[in-house]
């Protein structure tokens, strides 16, 4: 089975949770040959403290030592082969007449950097992030407003675990931080409002 198909295969097989707002929590989502491979490149490669956030696409991946092109190419192919099976499996989602997928590695540095309580942009209609290196993290803070004092838990920080849901205006406030040791890599799939300069799939 390739990359995109056991991908694939998750999305569509993982049960969807309600509690606060509709989401997806992957487990084994990469083989783990293909997992390690891509941990040990963005530890070599991606750990060190940084300042600002970055968005590394795969266009991009082999300037940061990343051999990761061939497999995402293979997901986003899948993903937009299936576009409507793997969005209808939530409750509700928004719909374009022409969608791509953006896909990149995203590297969020330590505190006192903090990616704010949002919510999704207008343009995704589905978002997938999956969590890669190092071993203990934060992972993604779920809330049911823009404060603080709404949060209700953690789609908590398992390495090759992953993190979807479909943004709804008004319900899917979310954010994300690095702790105060290091980085923070992930691997993100939005599918969206096509867009020629965000969009890596189609090609």
């Amino acid at each position: 089975m390739s990359t995109g198909q056991r991908f694939l295969k998750k999305c569509l097989e993982t049960p969807v949770k309600l509690d606060p707002w509709p989401h997806q929590l992957i487990d084994n989502t990469f083989d783990d040959e293909t997992f390690s491979k891509l941990r040990q490149q963005c530890d070599d490669k991606l750990l060190k403290r940084t300042n600002n956030l970055l968005h590394i696409f795969p266009a991009h991946f082999k300037d940061y030592g990343i051999d990761f092109y061939d497999e995402t190419l293979d997901i986003c192919d899948h993903l937009y082969n299936n576009l409507k099976h793997i969005q209808d499996v939530f409750p509700e989602h928004r719909e374009y007449p022409t969608l791509g997928v953006n896909a990149h590695i995203s590297v969020t540095p330590p505190l006192p950097y903090k990616f704010h309580i949002h919510q999704e942009g207008l343009e995704k209609t589905w978002s997938s992030v999956t969590y890669i290196t190092p071993l203990d993290n934060i992972g993604t803070k779920m809330y049911t407003g823009d404060k603080k004092e709404m949060f209700v838990k953690e789609a908590e920080w398992r390495p090759n675990s992953t993190f979807i849901f479909c943004g709804q205006q008004g319900k899917t406030w979310h954010s994300y931080e690095s702790n105060q040791d290091t980085n923070r890599v992930t691997f993100n799939l939005f599918i969206m409002k096509y867009r020629s300069k965000k969009c890596f799939y189609p090609l």
